[in-house]
């Protein structure tokens, strides 16, 4: 059932053609409102002195509501037990729209708050501004409150959303959604990294708002990335320097074997220690992998005594390098399924510890063994480094704050009608990186001739792998007024915007006291409209 443009421009004034010359503000059903049925009885015939649905729209146009032309709610006074009329209305909004397609397409809501979230079939129509404690009477009429206002009391929930119009068989409608002088707000906190939706307009929906006011929360807050300490075993130690061998028991005393420690696809390798020859002690290798020429003598192998001059121990291996920080998240884009920010990346793997250098061999001969044929003691390996922790987890990238979402085949014109939206969700901050294994002692040297002679040297311990680097923080979340998918079906006359800025990106470093390091994420940014492809 509906109505001509010609006929609504005959019982209206100039003032409210806008309003009432398009069926979505008619809200016109088949029939009066009728209470439902009780289970297994007849409905009885509609009373005489229901209104017409002229006399509805005359009385819509001057702002006037009268009974048998829609259901009726108010949260103080209703029960949803009651037909819904003006003397009984019912408690809540999920209740009258449940009703309202056998009266007449239409909700009237008393201006009170509304702590729920419903769901709209196109063409049911949701008129706030009606004071119940006076006779329901429209705010022009008096000086209370306004508008009604919905707004869920669980997190994650959105206020309204509009679906495709469905013929249920209860009644006919015109297929499009008037929203009329209704406060929609989303004010509760999100889930990690979701996004703010106050109105959200599924494929099918058509929609008008007039005179009311769409506002959306902060997005929600991308989850913080796991510092690696919690969730990553701990880095392997280093292997400990092989024991070098004694003195005369053989021509030349091999040095003790260079150990090695396996850090997946590196390694450290503690140096083989000097051997022990008749007349002198060999110089020991050096541990690797080599640290860089400024670390001085980290990882160098002891030299081997002779001419008189004593053998050398190894030297300390040099810490690994600390792993690279994770790429930071930068922007994100819009999609149907909402928006998808860009979260920050795992930070690299430390280096394995340099092994230490092993000890220098001693000479043995006739001083040391009483045989000028026998070599002295060798020296001991170095210890090998530990292995690298591993990276901090990437920061999840923050929600977006979106007053109105107008999916693909969806139809949405506001009139009059203030868009609210608070900051962008903050991105996810990178975690911190893991402690490298701990490099270990290198080996003791072989034991000298029963005779004397000198004494070959220890290797040297071997350096800490390298503490695993940062995450990357996640990129912050938007704000966006009406975030829609066609130009040709969005209408917006005499709407204003309050939008509010985007989310900051993550910060990758807690102990970085400026927050600018090159892998923070970006920050979300603010947009009164946004236009997505699907």
């Amino acid at each position: 059932m509906g109505m001509g443009r010609e006929r609504i421009m005959n019982i209206t004034n100039a003032a409210w053609v806008l309003l009432l010359s398009s069926p979505a503000a008619l809200g016109c059903g088949a029939e009066p409102f009728a209470p439902p049925c009780a289970e297994g009885s007849a409905c009885d015939p509609e009373p005489s002195a229901a209104p017409s649905e002229e006399e509805c729209l005359e009385g819509l146009a001057a702002l006037r509501v009268q009974a048998g032309c829609g259901v009726f709610a108010s949260r103080w006074f209703g029960d949803d037990s009651n037909p819904g009329t003006m003397e009984k209305p019912v408690k809540t909004l999920a209740r009258a729209v449940a009703l309202a397609p056998r009266a007449r397409g239409r909700v009237f809501a008393c201006n009170e708050n509304y702590d729920e979230a419903i769901t709209l079939a196109s063409g049911i129509d949701l008129w706030g501004g009606f004071d119940c404690l006076k006779a329901w009477r429209h705010h022009t009429e008096n000086l209370g409150p306004f508008m009604a206002t919905i707004r869920p009391p669980l997190d994650n929930a959105i206020p309204i959303t509009v679906v495709a119009a469905q013929d249920d068989g209860e009644g006919a409608t015109d297929g499009v959604s008037t929203i009329v002088d209704m406060h929609v707000l989303q004010e509760w906190r999100l889930g990690q990294g979701l996004d703010s939706v106050a109105i959200r307009l599924r494929p099918g929906a058509v929609v008008e708002v007039l005179r009311s006011v769409i506002e959306a929360d902060w997005g929600g807050s991308g989850k913080h990335g796991e510092d690696a300490v919690y969730v990553d075993p701990q880095p392997a130690y280093g292997e400990i320097g092989a024991i070098g061998r004694d003195a005369c028991s053989a021509a030349t005393v091999a040095g003790a074997p260079a150990v090695t420690t396996v850090c997946g696809d590196m390694v450290s390798t503690g140096g083989k220690g000097g051997d022990g020859s008749p007349d002198r002690g060999g110089d020991a290798e050096d541990g690797k992998p080599l640290s860089a020429p400024s670390s001085g003598d980290a990882g160098l192998g002891g030299a081997g005594a002779k001419d008189g001059v004593p053998c050398q121990h190894g030297r300390r291996g040099g810490d690994g390098a600390p792993g690279a920080p994770g790429a930071a998240g930068h922007g994100g884009r819009l999609t149907e399924a909402g928006w998808e920010g860009v979260p920050g990346r795992q930070g690299g793997t430390g280096a394995p510890g340099q092994g230490g250098g092993g000890g220098g061999g001693a000479p043995g001969g006739r001083s040391a063994c009483g045989n000028a044929t026998l070599g002295g003691a060798s020296g001991g390996s170095g210890g090998g480094g530990g292995c690298g922790g591993t990276g901090g987890r990437g920061g999840a990238a923050g929600g977006a704050s979106i007053a109105i979402f107008a999916h693909a085949g969806s139809k949405l014109t506001l009139r009059e009608t203030r868009v609210i939206t608070s900051q962008g969700g903050y991105g996810g901050r990178g975690g911190r990186g893991q402690m490298g294994g701990q490099g270990v002692q290198g080996g003791p040297p072989g034991r000298p001739g029963e005779m004397g002679g000198e004494h070959a040297c220890r290797g040297g311990y071997g350096g800490w792998g390298g503490t695993g680097g940062y995450g990357g923080g996640g990129s912050g979340g938007p704000s966006i007024g009406i975030a829609y998918a066609d130009d040709e079906q969005l209408t917006l006359d005499g709407v204003t915007f309050e939008i509010g800025p985007g989310g900051e990106g993550g910060i990758a470093d807690v102990e970085d006291e400026t927050h600018d390091k090159a892998n923070r994420g970006s920050d979300g940014f603010a947009a009164e409209t946004m236009r997505f492809v699907p």
